[in-house]
């Protein structure tokens, strides 16, 4: 029996599962990069390992973009908060 589809079958059943399970965002992300970890090892366990590499090369740069869209809607959220509806005009 080969560990590696085990190890991969895992990582996705816990991370699909915490992504559920989380409210806040930041922990789902991470439980979004451990589901798509458990992806690539399955995609490797498949012998398909130039669909591998473009995934693994890709996977680390979503997860940049999803922090940095999350980073953007906190502060937008900050700066909604801090001046409500008084919004200041910056054109007349």
């Amino acid at each position: 029996m080969e560990i590696l589809p085990l190890v991969s079958g895992i990582c996705c059943l816990l991370g699909g599962i915490g992504v559920i399970l989380h409210t806040n965002p930041i922990n789902k992300i991470i439980m979004f990069a451990l589901l798509e970890i458990g992806m690539i090892g399955l995609i490797v366990s498949s012998y398909y390992l130039d669909i591998a590499i473009i995934s693994s090369l890709c996977e680390p740069i979503c997860t940049i973009i999803l922090l940095l869209g999350y980073l953007k809607y906190v502060t937008t959220i900050k700066k909604k908060k801090k001046y409500g509806r008084n919004l200041p005009v910056l054109s007349k």
